[in-house]
């Protein structure tokens, strides 16, 4: 077993995590346009689809962290903290534009 994950591999794994969370952010915000028009199935179709792409990019960066706890080096990388940092700013932003698609329908 690989005791160790190199650079190219974890710069693959990140872009992997941004790719996923940033279509994950594109579908929420179209869900929410959806919604302020009063397209409320339209928006909770975007909404599901929000959810495969982040849970795509969850599962990358879970998947890398569990290496590291099973003891396989992982290097040092900026990129990587980027991808873990635009997955918990688009998790944040997907909760908070739920909320907002649910005014939207009682309005």
């Amino acid at each position: 077993m690989e005791q160790q994950v190199n650079k190219e591999e974890l710069a693959l794994i990140s872009m992997n995590v941004i790719l996923h969370a940033g279509n994950a952010r594109d579908y929420v915000f179209q869900a929410v346009d959806k919604a302020s028009n009063g397209d409320f199935n339209q928006a909770d179709e975007l909404m599901k689809k929000a959810d495969e792409e982040i849970v795509i990019a969850h599962k990358a960066q879970t998947n890398t962290l569990q290496k590291e706890a099973e003891g396989i080096e992982i290097p040092f990388s900026p990129l990587f903290g980027h991808a873990q940092d635009t997955l918990m700013t688009v998790k944040s932003e997907m909760n908070i534009m739920r909320e907002i698609i649910k005014l939207y329908k009682k309005i």
